[in-house]
């Protein structure tokens, strides 16, 4: 039985994810130009500077989403950050948060980039994403994302399938494709994750459970990028945020 719902789980993702192609790439991005048809590709990126000052100069140049999105993933497969640089922006929680959010940078306009690090054990709540898209990159440990979708004529949420994301690989994921949760694959170790969000957002709403009914059943989380935090979206400071909020 177990082998058989390995399968099925493996089928299932091959089919969402042939469907999320098609859905996102009506035009092919095989024909990525300008900014990307220029990149050397020998390139890597080494240090957050270099990532931001990446990110800074490819907005720059106006774009179609496809060939952002491309641009998008090609400049993220180039992050190859050291233990020590990634350091700079690492912060574990000490009150029992599910994870810390560090913001790196943000342009307030197109992107935000942070870097999270989750507890041992530890998950986010399911949630949408108001944006454009989000992209997960692990740095270290690993992450489990469980993919939802969305049945408004039942108002229900349901689990689809669960991936594992190992440092190496990237994950991309917005309301087209339907909900996630990111969780950390190891009881007893932390991961820190590299996220992109573009553009930034202030708010997104968030599910405490899947299933049939639930849809409506939403709370309403409130990002500051000002300090990486997410919280209620009604309260002060970030620490008299309540943990229920917390994505």
């Amino acid at each position: 039985l177990s082998s058989i719902r390995l399968h099925m789980t493996a089928v299932a993702s091959q089919r969402w994810e042939a469907n999320a192609i098609e859905r996102m790439a009506q035009q092919s991005f095989d024909a990525m130009e300008g900014w990307v048809g220029a990149m050397d590709s020998s390139w890597s990126i080494c240090s957050f500077a270099a990532l931001v000052q990446a990110l800074d100069d490819m907005y720059s140049v106006p774009c179609e989403w496809p060939e952002r999105y491309a641009a998008l993933r090609n400049l993220l497969g180039r992050v190859k950050l050291s233990s020590r640089e990634l350091s700079k922006f690492i912060s574990w929680s000490s009150n029992e948060l599910p994870y810390t959010r560090n913001l790196v940078a943000t342009d307030g306009r197109n992107y935000s980039l942070l870097v999270l690090c989750w507890n041992a054990g530890r998950e986010s709540k399911i949630h949408n994403h108001p944006c454009q898209g989000c992209f997960v990159m692990p740095m270290s440990g690993t992450l489990v994302e469980t993919i939802y979708s969305i049945h408004p004529e039942t108002e229900e949420i349901r689990e689809e399938f669960a991936t594992t994301c190992k440092p190496g690989q990237i994950s991309f994921m917005n309301d087209e494709l339907g909900l996630h949760k990111i969780s950390n694959g190891s009881s007893d170790t932390g991961a820190v994750s590299l996220h992109l969000y573009t553009p930034p957002f202030n708010s997104c709403k968030v599910w405490a459970k899947s299933g049939a009914g639930e849809l409506a059943r939403y709370q309403e989380g409130r990002v500051d990028l000002s300090c990486g935090a997410l919280g209620d979206a009604s309260a002060g400071p970030a620490d008299a945020w309540d943990v229920e909020y917390y994505i």
